[in-house]
């Protein structure tokens, strides 16, 4: 039997095991697909410790997946082997009303890859073919990876609000999420684009990247800052990438008449609503994202295409499969300044 090398998480607190297994055989609708860059993402540092289920023990993580086709199953059509993709993570049925409507996220059958599937940890990884996207030579392997979360994640937030030509938005967390926000926001025509973090290398990146304007609340006075760059009006959009119950009240307070905040970042604690206040005296909105979906890769892969999504900033690290311990470490502990750390393969 041909084996292959992958990092498991066989029990939760633990560092992942690399192991031998079995390369997995595509069934008739799937693809085998040679993984050439698996970005690390906090939701793996939330699973090894326990914060967030996976749903089998040993299993491979990792989601932000692009690589080969190394074989397509008997029915499949449109991939040949050679072929560049990378891969939208949730496993859908493709049949249900929420997978016809373009709302395949929302599927009651769906999987992830590296949470309740098999993930990109690994040397080979198989998928329904309807879950490969194919990227052009232009886009490196790492950066086609991110494109699938921390890229496509903050693009599907921002689209939740609707943000017009013309928007101020706010973008709480300027992390592997956030500096990709930064840009769709700028993309979607916001004429406002501020950045708020802790961390003041990360909101000079954001500077450079297309931000209107930084702000740290180490440092900062939040509301005398919005006040001041909305003229009193608050902004239009806020985008809350981080998941503290500070930082979602923050971004809700931030916005001003008719306002949205989005709410992408996980925050299991309740943060406590003023009906009133919050929402009905200035028709605020509060809306939640989750994932991403398939209709949302080819807008992406077009924008890096073109050169008018810049990914060049994105990867801080790049490591080898047997150093993805250290790259969990390293995003878990901030060491280095990552942006986003990803495994690369031969």
């Amino acid at each position: 039997m041909e084996t292959m090398k992958a990092a498991r998480l066989v029990e939760t607190g633990k560092p992942l095991k690399l192991e031998n297994v079995p390369v997995p055989h595509p069934g008739k609708d799937e693809l085998l697909i040679k993984v050439k860059a698996t970005g690390i993402c906090s939701s793996d540092i939330h699973y090894q410790d326990g914060r967030s289920r996976v749903t089998k023990l040993p299993i491979t993580l990792g989601h932000e997946i692009s690589g080969e086709v190394e074989k397509c199953g008997e029915e499949v059509q449109g991939f040949s082997p050679g072929d560049r993709v990378c891969l939208f993570y949730l496993v859908t049925c493709g049949d249900c009303m929420m997978c016809n409507s373009s709302k395949d996220n929302y599927c009651s059958n769906a999987k992830m890859l590296g949470k309740n599937l098999d993930g990109g940890f690994a040397e080979y990884v198989a998928v329904p073919a309807r879950n490969a996207f194919a990227i052009p030579d232009n886009i490196p392997f790492s950066q086609a990876a991110l494109i699938t979360d921390a890229v496509a994640t903050p693009f599907h937030a921002l689209k939740r609000a609707a943000v017009q030509v013309g928007d101020s938005v706010l973008i709480t967390g300027i992390g592997g999420l956030g500096i990709h926000a930064v840009q769709i926001a700028s993309i979607m025509g916001a004429s406002q684009v501020i950045a708020m973090d802790l961390d003041g290398q990360k909101l000079e990146l954001a500077k450079k990247l297309g931000a209107t304007a930084v702000i740290n609340p180490k440092t900062d006075d939040l509301a005398e800052n919005i006040a001041r760059l909305t003229k009193g009006n608050g902004v239009n959009v806020a985008v809350e990438l981080i998941g503290l119950t500070k930082t979602i009240r923050q971004s809700i307070e931030a916005t001003g008449l008719g306002g949205k905040t989005v709410i992408v970042g996980i925050c299991p604690e309740e943060i406590g609503l003023n009906p009133y206040h919050d929402l009905l005296l200035k028709e605020r909105t509060i809306l939640g994202s989750a994932d991403q979906c398939r209709e949302d890769f080819p807008v992406i892969i077009d924008l890096a295409a073109r050169g008018r999504l810049n990914l060049g900033h994105s990867v801080t690290h790049e490591l080898p499969l047997e150093k993805i311990n250290d790259g969990l470490e390293m995003l878990k502990n901030k060491n280095e300044n990552p942006v986003r750390i990803v495994v690369v393969f031969s």
